[in-house]
């Protein structure tokens, strides 16, 4: 990288770094009033307000510093001397928010202790998104943080609190290890837009360089997914582990107060997996893994579902939200259909500001148009292709995150092309827009009897059941034996398949369930295949992993088994095994 360069991009990414401060700062003030009310009744109130002015006061000196920087006549080559200037006041703002695990200690309380570590904890892993481009920030910010968990933890003594301390660095690292590709991604965008600019001022001049540009934008969209897919797998990992334990936690929790507590935990990070989902379901429709179930239902089945999941949502903004009653029925996959729905009315909502949303069907010979109207900001012709792009968000620059990732229409496309349906926008900028989209009539006499019979409950099958988990993960290992075990089933983990094999000595376990990715390149389902000749049975298994990856989807479709993605949660897993083990009704020999 030639100097010219290397300042320019030390520049944009100091800018960054800046341009992020206000949203930064109003997270922290969240962060601070709910762990303030959370334990102001337990912590002295001299102790709670001098934390509280610490950490606010530093907040205030950040942007001080933001708008000092933004206001001066600065050149490139001040840039990295600002950066410096923001990591020093980050790291006393990073000291003063890990003093929060000494400051906010309640005695003979592990439960508020172990709420102050995960909101501390949160902290520092916001700080990626915030300082990865400056690592220095970063390092100064989440490195005090995790450390004054550690040391908290160790000076608990035992050896779970010990234990616990270590979990805290080791998660350090996973933070680190992801801001620092961050930033490296963020360096190539960087130098990539830089390049291409560039590329534009010598198109105006030679139009045959235009194939070049092409190229390099298919490369820097290339390097995108990759990033994407990368992220996705090592952010599931610890929170996949976090969700088992939490769960394994209150399953133990008798008192009502304690458990209040920890299903807000499982609610975070339930929205954290709610980020996943979204990202998941493109790839699924990308590799062909989603199949259509084409059935006869009543269209009012699928329009109470709409009115039940958005009809506060509306009201909370202050829009009426119409969903007319319909006798028709329709022909189609009903949950795909209703994901399309409640796509475009969750759209027409975040994208209305006044007056309402209505769903309508009108019947059109041998088919049925279910439109989505709305009163909101419209959408210009010339953007009618791009909102159905992966991350495009229009009126949206600033990537605020309240305003989704922009994979809401990229997914409805995608389920309308595998439906085979058409779907069509009308639009008027300042008035709003029409979503229509084109569904087979139904016949009434066809449709099954799933809407008028309770549905059947599967018996709970996992007491006394032998479950094998191969995980290369630690912390995996030991949450999921204690959730199994907190079943009642008898648990056998190792972190591969000679381990586990050694282990449970010969008997035939009920099910297996294996990481995807193990060390050593190594498969779950090389393990599964492994165990499965090794004991002459095949085993039910099913593959959890929190890797998204097309390729990887494809490879487990064809191997003919199941995979689940991390976070996953224990009652999808619970219900999961108790199904399948239901449908199992003895040993079959191995299949040559």
């Amino acid at each position: 990288m030639n100097p010219d360069l290397r300042r320019h991009v030390e520049q944009q990414r100091v800018a960054m770094l800046f341009g992020n401060t206000l949203a930064y700062t109003e997270s922290a003030l969240l962060m601070v009033a709910f762990m303030a009310l959370v334990v102001w009744q337990t912590v002295g109130w001299q102790t709670l307000l001098t934390w509280c002015a610490g950490v606010l006061l530093l907040q205030g000196a950040i942007q001080w510093a933001s708008y000092l920087y933004r206001h001066k006549k600065h050149s490139t080559l001040a840039a990295r001397q600002w950066g410096w200037i923001y990591a020093g006041i980050v790291a006393l703002s990073g000291i003063a928010w890990g003093a929060g695990s000494f400051l906010l200690h309640v005695a003979d309380n592990p439960l508020m202790q172990a709420f102050i570590a995960v909101c501390l904890a949160g902290r520092g892993t916001a700080s990626m998104l915030a300082h990865a481009y400056f690592p220095p920030a970063l390092y100064t910010f989440a490195v005090p943080i995790f450390v004054s968990l550690t040391w908290r933890y160790v000076t608990f003594g035992e050896t779970a609190n010990v234990a616990t301390g270590l979990m805290w660095l080791v998660f350090l690292g996973y933070v680190l290890l992801f801001g620092h590709r961050q930033a490296r991604v963020i360096i190539d965008s960087i130098v990539v837009r830089h390049e291409n600019e560039q590329l534009v001022e010598e198109l105006r001049r030679k139009n045959a360089a235009e194939e070049r540009a092409r190229v390099r934008a298919e490369e820097a969209n290339l390097a995108k997914s990759r990033f994407f897919a990368a992220a996705n797998h090592d952010l599931r990992q610890p929170l996949h582990s976090l969700g088992l334990f939490a769960t394994t936690l209150r399953n133990a929790l008798t008192d009502r107060e304690q458990r209040e507590l920890v299903d807000h935990i499982l609610h975070g990070i339930e929205s954290l997996d709610s980020l996943f989902e979204d990202l998941l379901d493109i790839s699924r429709l990308d590799a062909g893994q989603v199949r259509v179930k084409s059935e006869h239902f009543r269209a009012e089945a699928v329009l109470e579902r709409l009115r039940t999941a958005y009809g506060a949502t509306a009201a909370s903004k202050g829009l009426r939200l119409r969903i007319r009653p319909s006798s028709v029925a329709l022909r189609s996959d009903q949950q795909l259909l209703f994901r399309v729905l409640s796509n475009l009315v969750a759209n027409a909502i975040r994208y209305t500001q006044s007056g309402g949303v209505l769903v309508a069907l009108r019947r059109r010979s041998d088919a049925v148009s279910v439109e989505v109207w709305d009163t909101g900001i419209g959408i210009p012709p010339e953007q009618h292709e791009r909102i159905f792009e992966e991350f495009f968000q229009l009126h949206n620059p600033e990537r605020d995150r309240r305003h989704g990732l922009g994979l809401g229409l990229a997914t409805v496309r995608r389920v309308v092309q595998l439906l085979g349906y058409s779907l069509t926008l009308r639009s008027t900028p300042g008035k709003g827009s029409v979503f229509a989209l084109r569904v087979p009539i139904g016949e009434a006499a066809r449709m099954g009897d799933a809407e008028t019979t309770t549905e059947h409950v599967v018996p709970d099958l996992l007491r006394n059941k032998l479950i094998v988990v191969v995980d290369d993960e630690a912390s995996v290992r030991v949450g999921m034996t204690s959730l199994l075990q907190s079943w009642g089933c008898r648990c056998v983990a190792g972190a591969d398949g000679d381990e586990v094999l050694r282990a449970i000595g010969g008997e035939t376990p009920d099910f297996i369930i294996a990481d995807l990715r193990l060390r050593e390149n190594r498969s779950g389902i090389d393990v599964i295949r492994a165990c499965r000749a090794a004991l002459g049975v095949e085993i039910p298994a099913v593959l959890i992993s929190g890797d998204t990856a097309t390729e990887r989807l494809i490879e487990v479709s064809v191997a003919g088994l199941t995979m689940l993605h991390k976070p996953l949660k224990a009652v999808r897993l619970r219900a999961f095994l108790n199904h399948t083990l239901a449908q199992q009704r003895a040993p079959l020999p191995i299949r040559a």
